[in-house]
């Protein structure tokens, strides 16, 4: 073979130390994302939370919440990792056991818990507690 003919040397320890780099970035904005989503809806489930405590008391806003909770499980099983407890919705197990698998689905399933409870909220008031919410969140991002 000449010389013009040879192939261009390739250094594969830079090729795969890029690739590593990149996927361990990807996995840090991964990361960073899903812990933003979390934050954000932790955020606005305590904020409905605390709003609607002082007029249906803890039993009836724990039951409400609980029955959110259910309704979305059955689309989004991780949801099962949300607990309600005294002082609100806690994130901390499903923080713990999110896995990799179910990261795609965090913002579908946060989203559909907040509709579900708007939606009993709503049933059982008539939209008078809803429309107080509303302007409470009102401009929070959700993304």
């Amino acid at each position: 073979m000449s010389n013009s003919e040879q192939k261009p040397e390739q250094k594969p320890d830079v090729k795969v130390a890029e690739e590593v780099v990149q996927e361990r970035v990807d996995e840090a904005k991964t990361i960073a994302r899903k812990e933003e989503v979390l934050e954000i809806y932790e955020d606005l489930l305590k904020t409905i939370w605390d709003r609607i405590m002082p007029t249906l008391g803890r039993v009836t806003v724990s039951a409400i919440m609980e029955r959110a909770l259910v309704l979305t499980a059955e689309k989004y099983p991780l949801i099962h990792h949300l607990e309600v407890g005294a002082e609100g919705v806690s994130f901390d197990v499903l923080r713990q056991r999110l896995g990799e698998e179910e990261k795609f689905a965090l913002r579908d399933a946060l989203k559909e818990l907040v509709a579900n409870l708007i939606d009993i909220l709503a049933m059982l008031t008539g939209d008078i507690l809803v429309r107080q919410l509303l302007k409470e969140i009102e401009g929070r991002k959700l993304i």
